[in-house]
């Protein structure tokens, strides 16, 4: 599966719309789809788009971050303390 920027945008969007969560709550059921989250952390780390927008959420939220930096990859935090 091919995921583009604009695509997992409107995921997100559709996401929000239909179980009328926030943005936050829409990533977490996005992300907890092991399929999903493995293609989101293949594109953080080779698309230089989505790695921005992980080091923005890594600047902006710090330990409450989804994502860790590892090195010179991003990866997903194994836990995320309560926000």
């Amino acid at each position: 599966m091919d995921l583009e920027n604009r695509d997992f945008a409107l995921l997100v969007k559709r996401t929000r719309e239909k179980f009328g969560v926030s943005i936050d709550a829409a990533y977490d059921l996005i992300f907890a789809d092991p399929d999903m989250k493995r293609l989101v952390a293949w594109r953080i780390n080779h698309d230089p788009e989505c790695r921005k927008q992980a080091l923005g959420d890594i600047r902006r939220k710090g330990d409450n971050s989804r994502f860790i930096c590892d090195g010179d990859r991003i990866r997903f935090r194994d836990h995320i303390s309560l926000r």
